[in-house]
């Protein structure tokens, strides 16, 4: 067993494939990782039975592009007959999808004009209730003021009852004879 531990780009170079297909293999197979002090990545390979894996299923190679005739089959005229025809259905449902979209478009602008008349009238009814508001607080100040008014005018005929009261009781313990001479 011959374990080493390997950055992805080696282990692809080791094995013939790309890094990125050595990453998903060190995912797939689940390998340990650690990072190194450097911040790449490494994993702990087996080479000799990654080797073998790789015998046995090796990886898949793109297929080669074929000569290409400047003639066309009949085969290949009814592929593009069957293409075409593929196209145009499709852009008969992008059609529909777009005249679909832009009635779900119109709906919403008439909705969002039906809101924003409806938040101008909120708007007005809240200004005239503002202003409503503000005649009644100057109400209340004008009645606040009369009542501050009435309750002074109120304490100065209690202060002038209680005085007279004060003289009368003054006057009612002085002595008969006093209260004649004064």
């Amino acid at each position: 067993m011959a374990e080493e531990w390997l950055t992805y780009s080696d282990l692809g170079e080791r094995l013939g494939i790309s890094s990125e297909a050595a990453r998903q293999k060190a995912i797939r197979y689940r390998w340990r990782r650690r990072t190194t002090n450097f911040g790449k990545a490494e994993v702990l390979v087996d080479l000799v039975e990654v080797r073998e894996q790789m015998e046995r299923f090796p990886p898949r190679k793109p297929k080669a592009e074929q000569p290409s005739d400047d003639r066309e089959t009949p085969e290949d005229q009814l592929s593009d007959a069957q293409t075409f025809a593929a196209l145009d259905a499709h852009i008969e449902t992008l059609k529909a999808m777009v005249a679909k979209a832009e009635a779900i478009a119109e709906r919403e602008c008439e909705r969002a004009d039906n809101e924003r008349s409806r938040a101008n009238s909120e708007r007005g009814r809240a200004d005239r209730l503002q202003e409503r508001v503000e005649e009644l607080l100057t109400e209340r100040a004008k009645v606040s003021d009369q009542q501050q008014e009435a309750v002074r005018n109120l304490e100065k005929q209690i202060e002038d009852l209680r005085m007279t009261m004060e003289a009368r009781a003054a006057d009612a313990r002085r002595s008969w004879w006093r209260r004649l001479a004064g």
